[in-house]
């Protein structure tokens, strides 16, 4: 089947307004129409079709960025990388010994989203938390993804992170590697910590869910020093996974 010249164009163009992107956080009108070329007729074309397939979306009436769908392919690369199958059997490991709920998240473009879970069923009372979940701004995970959003495999919007956090609290969660939040309004609580992929940015969040009264609150009790290997042991099983050790 011949590919039509005009397609081919389009793909060109709509990749140049990506690369741009990737350059520049965001990108507008004029931007775009400067990078192809064009006129701003035919640039506003192409932004509308972008962010009508969800590979932009706008920041504001008139900058755009990436979208929902760049999003969703990252994390299908996520799974490329193998991480939420290395993830499993660490996670099992962490929920049978420590018998809490483990869940691995993943960022979004706006918010981490619970990607793999292995459930504590071991009390009668116990978290259940369903994959696809999407996680509020105030949650353990999101405040490990900000602290470390200048390490991040993904993008994050420049400015103050939208969580209920100092930049002396996220500096303490880079400087440990474990950020613990406390839900009063559900009684549960959660202690997370980055993984990171092969190239050292971080790919996903590994934590502890569960009924607050059973979560310890320090930084350096068995569940943040389990987590903290745990994701040692996934990060380094990325980078080789024929490495089957124990973490």
């Amino acid at each position: 089947m011949e590919i039509a010249s005009g397609d081919l164009q389009v793909v060109a163009r709509v990749v140049q307004l990506l690369r741009l992107l990737a350059a520049n956080d965001t990108i507008d009108l004029v931007s775009a129409a400067e990078e192809l070329g064009v006129g701003k007729s035919t640039a506003h074309r192409y932004l509308a079709s972008m962010e009508n397939h969800g590979l932009l979306q706008r920041r504001d009436r008139n900058r755009y960025e990436f979208g929902v769908l760049l999003a969703e392919l990252g994390t299908m690369a996520l799974s490329r990388l193998g991480v939420l199958d290395l993830a499993g059997p660490v996670m099992e490991d962490i929920s049978m010994r420590l018998r809490h709920t483990v869940v691995l998240s993943v960022w979004n473009g706006t918010c981490p989203v619970v990607a793999k879970v292995r459930e504590d069923s071991s009390r009668t009372a116990h978290v259940s938390i369903a994959v696809g979940s999407q996680l509020g701004p105030n949650a353990a995970q999101s405040v490990v993804f900000w602290a470390f959003r200048d390490q991040s495999y993904y993008r994050f919007r420049p400015g103050t992170p939208p969580v209920n956090v100092t930049e002396a609290e996220l500096a303490e969660v880079r400087r440990t590697g474990i950020a613990i939040r406390k839900s009063p309004r559900d009684g549960v609580s959660a202690v997370a910590t980055p993984v990171r992929g092969p190239a050292g940015q971080v790919v996903a969040t590994l934590a502890v869910v569960d009924i607050a009264q059973f979560v310890p609150e320090e930084t350096d009790s068995p569940v943040a020093r389990a987590l903290l290997a745990g994701a040692v042991t996934i990060s380094r099983r990325m980078a080789n996974p024929l490495d089957g050790g124990a973490g």
